[in-house]
């Protein structure tokens, strides 16, 4: 089962800029509230551990390395177009 997880790192400059990457998520089964929980979990852990020395892609593979070992595959993907408005 295929599904997308949209991280946002709020707020990055101070100045309310946010920084979104969508992964594709795909694994046997949906992923389950238990599965975010824990993905955030440990995005607050390797936050702590790496006290306010880590940039937003370290972040997302951090989080991307725990859901492998959740037993899911993440691909980046990126968007062909973008609308802003």
């Amino acid at each position: 089962m295929r599904q997308i997880i949209n991280f946002i790192d709020r707020d990055v400059d101070g100045n309310g800029t946010n920084v979104e990457t969508l992964i594709q998520v795909e694994g046997k089964t949906p992923i389950t509230a238990g599965v975010i929980q824990r993905t955030k979990e440990a995005i607050e852990k390797y936050k702590k551990e790496c006290e306010g020395n880590w940039t937003t892609d370290d972040v997302v593979e951090e989080a991307c390395l725990h859901l492998e070992n959740e037993g899911y595959m993440c691909d980046t993907i990126t968007p062909d177009e973008v609308i802003e408005f």
